[in-house]
């Protein structure tokens, strides 16, 4: 006769609690990641442990495989402010990770190329922070000055010798100052430019380098404004020549390059109007784009890129402009092929931005897992 199996005694079950409420931290945080809405919900209901586990997850890839297509897509990375504590968004996968980062405590992101941020601690502190890599470049402090620097670009990759940092700083509306750095310099160089009429009034999107110069896109009619950093005289240059493609009123302008070109979007109020448009220099006019093909752009005030063809960009992303906006965990995108906005998981369709959720502090990154020698490391 076969012999029936036993029940577990009470202290046998116990044990078995036990066991599942001391799994390692890592290990619930990996299948925590792969629970959404309420499942989550359930797993922080077992019990107290499982309740307390963060959502960090190491997503970058071992050493030993080369990083994938979804690892290199262009992610959001977003921050509260006086935290160290980072949140990685893919829109490939439409999922958010959280890392802990000691170095960017009580840091504010600036801007972004290349895998690289370029971050600010305090009022003069400045460095080059790579992410996925933990290499960092320390800069010579920004310069003392009563006014905080508003935006902040950099034209090439920190590694190369041709790199040069960009810092604005608007001192009222006809006294605009510029201080740049290129690699190997020890001090900054300042240029101040004043006007009888306003100068430069910023876009809270920060300077693109396109064709050997910073390009600014101001508040002041949606005008384009060039720094030329190799010309000491003749350093500012408005293109007055060039009008503002849209008359109506805008909450946010941003500008980035895509493909080999300049492009500027215009949002309107609460979302209602999306306007792209790309740069003629030949005729210098703005053209209206109703297309991107099968590109993408990623938007933020602090840093915009997109992604090029060669990165293999999935259909499902194509031709879509991505806000760092969310719909509860969602991310957000706008289509040019409704002309709407929606996101992936939820089915959410709109004709506006009301109800979505806008991440301040943040910016888009495209994930690089290049390693430097100590001497590419040094600014100078």
């Amino acid at each position: 006769m076969e012999s029936a199996t036993e029940a577990p005694t009470g202290s046998e079950e116990e044990k078995e609690e036990r066991c599942w409420s001391n799994l390692q931290v890592d290990i619930l945080s990996m299948i925590k990641s792969h629970l959404f809405g309420a499942d989550r919900i359930w797993f922080h209901a077992v019990c107290k442990a499982w309740n307390s586990v963060p959502s960090q997850v190491r997503w970058l890839p071992s050493p030993a495989r080369q990083p994938s297509e979804v690892t290199r897509f262009p992610t959001l990375m977003f921050s509260g402010r006086n935290t160290s504590v980072c949140k990685f968004f893919n829109p490939l996968l439409n999922k958010t990770h959280s890392i802990i980062f000691p170095e960017l405590a009580n840091a504010q992101i600036r801007f972004s190329k290349g895998g690289w941020l370029l971050v600010t601690q305090g009022n003069s502190k400045i460095f080059f922070f790579n992410p996925f890599t933990k290499e960092k470049i320390n800069l010579p402090d920004l310069p003392v000055q009563e006014h905080k620097f508003t935006e902040i670009s950099f034209s090439s990759l920190p590694t190369a010798p041709d790199c040069i940092v960009l810092a604005i700083s608007i001192l009222c509306l006809n006294e605009v100052k510029f201080s740049c750095i290129r690699r190997g310099e020890s001090c900054w160089k300042t240029f101040e430019e004043c006007s009888d009429t306003n100068v430069y009034m910023p876009c809270y999107s920060n300077p693109v380098f396109f064709d050997g110069a910073f390009h600014c896109l101001s508040e002041k009619r949606g005008s384009l404004s060039i720094f030329d950093p190799t010309n000491d005289e003749d350093f500012w240059i408005e293109l007055k020549e060039l009008e503002k493609p849209i008359r109506k009123p805008v909450d946010q302008c941003y500008l980035t390059e895509c493909d080999g070109e300049l492009m500027a979007l215009y949002e309107g109020h609460l979302g209602r109007t999306i306007d792209v448009f790309k740069l003629d220099k030949s005729a210098m006019i703005w053209k209206r784009v109703n297309n991107l093909g099968d590109m993408a752009l990623f938007l933020s005030p602090r840093a915009s890129i997109s992604a090029p063809p060669s990165r293999g960009v999935a259909s499902k992303m194509e031709n879509k402009v991505y806000f760092p906006r969310f719909k509860g965990e969602d991310g957000v995108f706008y289509s040019l092929s409704t002309g709407k906005f929606h996101s992936f998981d939820l089915g959410y369709t709109a004709e506006n931005f009301i109800g979505t959720k806008q991440q301040m502090h943040c910016a888009w990154i495209e994930p690089s897992f290049e390693k430097h020698s100590i001497e590419d490391l040094l600014w100078c």
